[in-house]
């Protein structure tokens, strides 16, 4: 069975959460399985736009693959309709293990800097 799992960009501690997600009075958090203790709510809080859900697949390296990640070959992970997909110039192909070999996760959209001009 696939792990659902999803990561989210918590602003307050500066740093990418990984596990569950939840909104909750127009708030949205990413927790691991199990709480720390001591922690308040405000310790998950993720920005939700940066918000994306594991697919099931990892890269060369072992770097499990989110939704906004981006590849080695410019490509970025998307989820459109009812699936995962590779989007790239050429346009929209299922992610499938096979069709990432050679290539690895460099980052994400989210922490991608504006090129100066």
């Amino acid at each position: 069975m696939r792990k659902i799992q999803y990561r989210g960009f918590n602003a307050k501690n500066k740093t990418w959460l990984y596990g569950f997600y939840l909104q909750n009075r127009g708030a949205h958090f990413v927790c691991p399985d199990e709480f720390a203790t001591g922690k308040s709510w405000y310790d998950y809080e993720v920005k939700p736009e940066t918000v994306g859900q594991f697919t099931g697949i990892s890269d060369e390296k072992g770097t499990e693959i989110y939704e906004g990640d981006m590849l080695s070959d410019g490509s970025t992970i998307e989820w459109i309709d009812a699936g995962f997909v590779i989007h790239n110039k050429l346009g929209h192909f299922p992610l499938w293990k096979s069709n990432i070999e050679g290539l690895h996760v460099t980052g994400n959209i989210y922490d991608v800097k504006p090129k100066d001009k």
